[in-house]
């Protein structure tokens, strides 16, 4: 069995290692015969250079085979981008002043067609009043005369539904683009295709049957809103109810009915936020880590924490907490002592508690104005501020005894209301609270909102301590060694700063002793998934520039033709950031 086995082997010239007490081997045989014989097939193909390179693999003498075969390896992938390249010269720009050159056309470009857009919206919309203007045989303008009558009369003042069907061309012209609620578009919109285009905000909380008739005055249709935010409310509203058993009538909320038959777009970006940690828990428990948040470069480095949680000795008295109250108005103060230029949001998770810090601020004297408002949860979507801060209220009642109700938190769809109330603030969140986050008991909860209020009280107590880290989105696309930001990683200790590679918000960020000194882009996965190259080119350079944030970008052909070039730019973009 071993002579004839060999003498295959031999025959085929390809390498294979037998001992006479292999009995397995004529099994082995048989079951890889074809493939050795492909082998054998391809191997005959080979011209005097490919296999001599081929036999030099298999040769007795070498040593390190597998450090051979990784330059074998890199040597096909050399030869492969050199192909391609010749095929496409246009790729080797990518490491020349020329490539830079013409992002920065392109970034111009962009941002004047952008300035001339806006330009010749305007100038249509002034040219579309007066473009068929009439005038009679004495030169008095015809056009907009009724019109003109009808909205400057004192007397028999026309309803706008009768307005709009009489003037519907002249009015139109005049104004083209209409704000107003699903129900005042019912009231005064005649059910006919008055516009080329309807757009829904806050679908979420609109009824199906209240959008559906605004649906029929558009020729087009884009409806926008969050499924993760409130539900629409029938509190007090007498719905339409029908005996007949259609999906399409369970439905009811216009976004969901939409998803069941339009196409979906997701929006990734978060841009109130300038803290990651005002929207990580958000992001992490109703977006499963999809947000794209880049933080204010000034905040980044701000060692205070962007949340911060403060326990007060508070009671429970009649859906109310007196000490917090008095807290919330505290804060209130200081916030307008110490940050004039903030806007300030209050948050209660019941009407009596907004009622009752609504009191303490008017006994205060204090201002109610349109940068400070105080609401619940049930009516704060929509709204953001600067500082948001939050009167929990839960607290053990004079006997000592806790009894939270939970009251809306705790029905079907409850936790949106959390979601909405905790990504309100820009900078800051200041929660005002008479309990610690394990004294909060919702084991027994029915619904999802208690818990996540819970563990909500959890991860802001652990961001007040300084204990944040935030959610990393794992990437799957490539192996991790293909990445050039993993070639680059090492560099660090050359320049004399830290390249850290985990992060939600760019390929690698830069850092000096403990100290975010800039950004890090390459071509790795973060470009491979971006939408275009005007998002990667324009966008993005213009949104970091927003966050003040100083960046460097980096490209795998300029890392492999000329490494010291890329260790000069890097060293020089350091010494700047610093």
């Amino acid at each position: 069995e071993y002579r004839l086995t060999k003498s295959i082997m031999d025959e085929l010239r390809v390498p294979y290692f037998i001992t006479p007490g292999n009995r397995d081997t004529v099994t082995s045989l048989k079951k890889n015969f074809d493939t050795l014989k492909a082998l054998d097939e391809l191997r005959g193909s080979f011209d005097e250079t490919a296999l001599a390179t081929v036999d030099r693999l298999f040769e007795k003498e070498t040593q390190d085979k597998e450090a051979l075969i990784r330059l074998f390896d890199n040597s096909i992938r050399l030869a492969w981008i050199d192909h391609i390249e010749n095929k496409y010269p246009i790729l080797t720009s990518v490491s020349t002043l020329k490539f830079e050159k013409l992002i920065d056309e392109f970034q111009t470009t962009v941002s004047e067609k952008s300035e001339a857009s806006a330009q010749i919206l305007i100038q249509r919309a002034r040219e579309k009043t007066y473009n068929e203007l009439e005038f009679n045989r004495l030169n008095n303008q015809v056009t907009y005369r009724d019109l003109n009558h009808q909205v400057t009369k004192k007397k028999r003042i026309w309803p706008i539904r009768r307005l709009i069907s009489n003037f519907e061309h002249e009015l139109f012209n005049l104004v083209p683009c209409w704000l107003a609620s699903p129900e005042a578009v019912s009231a005064i919109f005649p059910m006919e295709p008055f516009f080329d285009l309807v757009i829904f905000d806050e679908a979420s909380q609109c009824f199906t049957e209240k959008g559906i008739p605004a649906i029929y005055r558009g020729r087009q249709l884009v409806i926008a809103g969050d499924s993760q935010q409130l539900k629409p409310n029938d509190l007090y509203r007498v719905r339409w109810e029908d005996e007949q058993e259609e999906i399409a009538l369970e439905i009811d909320s216009l976004l969901d009915l939409a998803k069941s038959h339009l196409m979906e777009v997701d929006l990734k970006g978060h841009y109130r936020s300038k803290s990651l940690s005002l929207i990580d828990f958000s992001n992490r428990h109703f977006y499963k880590g999809r947000l794209k948040v880049l933080p204010d470069f000034q905040q980044a480095n701000n060692p205070e924490p962007a949340i911060d949680y403060i326990k007060v000795n508070g009671i429970w008295e009649k859906q109310q907490n007196n000490a917090e109250a008095n807290s919330v108005v505290y804060h209130i103060k200081e916030c307008l002592k110490n940050h004039p230029d903030k806007s300030i949001g209050v948050v209660t998770f019941n009407a009596q508690q907004q009622a009752l810090i609504l009191d303490k601020i008017e006994d205060a004297e204090l201002d109610l104005s349109n940068d400070l408002f105080v609401k619940n949860i049930e009516n704060v979507q929509g709204d953001e501020r600067d500082i948001i801060i939050f009167s929990i209220g839960y607290a053990p009642d004079a006997n000592g005894k806790f009894n939270a109700q939970f009251g809306s938190l705790n029905q079907s769809g409850g936790e949106n209301r959390l979601n909405v109330a905790v990504s309100r603030a820009r900078d800051k969140v200041i929660i005002i609270t008479s309990i610690l986050p394990n004294e909060l008991k919702v084991s027994q909860t029915k619904n999802e909102g208690p818990k996540l209020l819970q563990a909500y009280l959890s991860y802001a107590f652990e961001v007040s301590e300084g204990n944040f880290k935030p959610v990393i989105t794992t990437e799957s696309s490539f192996k991790p060694e293909w990445y050039l930001k993993s070639q680059l990683k090492p560099w660090g200790k050359d320049l004399g700063i830290e390249i850290n590679t985990e992060t939600p918000f760019s390929d690698a960020d830069l850092s000096k002793d403990g100290k975010r000194i800039g950004l890090l882009f390459t071509d790795d996965n973060y470009f491979y998934e971006s939408l275009s190259m005007k998002e990667v080119c324009v966008y993005r350079p213009n949104h970091l520039l927003s966050k003040n944030w100083p960046f460097k970008t980096v490209h795998s052909r300029e890392f492999w033709a000329n490494k010291e070039k890329i260790k000069d730019k890097l060293s020089k973009f350091v010494e700047r950031s610093e």
